[in-house]
């Protein structure tokens, strides 16, 4: 039996620790490289979010006022395999 199926009451503590750990372990161990990275990232997000009212507010004026949020709002809308796939159809797989 998995050790807390039978206990509902823990599974949000028990989430918040799993990724407050993995973010901690990303952020001393993962090269400096890919931390950079999500450090701009998160900002770009929270900036994002924040422009948008948690994107509640999406309009062409803001758009236009600020288009740094378009990358944000096209990874929301479709995840990144997702865009991928978009970018390289798939070919036809020849017949064995």
């Amino acid at each position: 039996m998995p050790v807390n199926a039978d206990k509902p009451h823990l599974w949000k503590p028990d989430i918040a620790l799993s990724v407050d750990f993995y973010n901690n372990w990303f952020m001393q161990f993962a090269p400096l490289a890919y931390r950079d990275t999500r450090i701009a990232t998160t900002q770009q997000v929270e900036s994002a979010s924040s422009e948008t009212a948690n994107l509640t507010n999406i309009t062409s004026v803001l758009l236009r006022q600020h288009p740094e949020v378009l990358p944000i709002l096209r990874m929301a809308a479709a995840p990144p395999i997702a865009r991928d796939r978009l970018g390289n159809p798939i070919r036809s797989v020849p017949e064995l």
